[in-house]
């Protein structure tokens, strides 16, 4: 005999619910509601926009970007005890120059009028200090403090201290660049110290000049005599 249905089921199994159908008035009605959420969430985020464009409207320059991570002027104005904008300091001025004399920057230099003399001429031989430094100098330039030598080889054939008589002492204000000369003629005679007399006179040939102001003394300066 014939069973009316299978595993143990009736011939009517139970269907599942249908879901009532939405009238399109309803369907309206929530596309309507959907739209007016949608133009509320457009006007909050144009709403916030405008609050931050605002925000940072009131902002100088200096505040919202050219110094991003620093003080603003006007925080850095307040930092100082005046309340204002701290200024770079001026550069100092150029270290003047020492008042005391510096001895190194004193040169004796000596000269002759001519490199070469003739039978007859007597050299003119010159002594000059000069303050090559930067501050004046008190220098004795008296005759107490000259020596006007000329050699030839080891030979000292003159000095001018050998027959020096009152001598004297002469200080001056040497200011800085300036320079003081002498001048002595040599009879090309021979001296010796004491004033010894020495009957030998010097001869032709090539002899050296040396200027001497007290410690300082000049290059050697070659000339002839003929």
């Amino acid at each position: 005999m014939a069973t009316s249905g299978t595993n143990g089921q009736g011939g009517n199994a139970p269907q599942p619910a249908r879901k009532p159908k939405v009238s399109a008035k309803v369907y309206r009605r929530r596309r309507q509601v959907v739209g007016v959420l949608a133009l509320l969430v457009v006007a909050g985020l144009v709403a916030g926009a405008i609050a931050l464009a605002s925000f940072f409207g009131g902002l100088g320059a200096s505040d919202a970007g050219t110094h991003p991570a620093g003080p603003s002027a006007s925080a850095a104005g307040s930092a100082s005890p005046t309340g204002t904008a701290q200024t770079k300091p001026a550069a100092k001025p150029a270290t003047p120059p020492s008042g005391v004399c510096d001895e190194a920057g004193i040169k004796v230099s000596g000269n002759l009028d001519k490199a070469s003399y003739a039978a007859g001429e007597d050299p003119k031989l010159t002594l000059r200090v000069t303050n090559t430094g930067q501050a004046p100098c008190n220098i004795n330039v008296g005759t107490s403090q000259m020596d006007f030598k000329v050699t030839s080889g080891e030979d000292v054939v003159f000095s001018s201290r050998d027959c020096q008589a009152d001598s004297t002492n002469l200080v001056k204000n040497l200011k800085a660049g300036a320079s003081e000369a002498a001048n002595f003629t040599w009879k090309r005679n021979r001296s010796a110290p004491g004033c010894a007399k020495v009957a030998a006179t010097p001869g032709a040939g090539t002899y050296v000049f040396v200027a001497t102001l007290g410690k300082w003394s000049s290059d050697k300066v070659i000339f002839e005599l003929h």
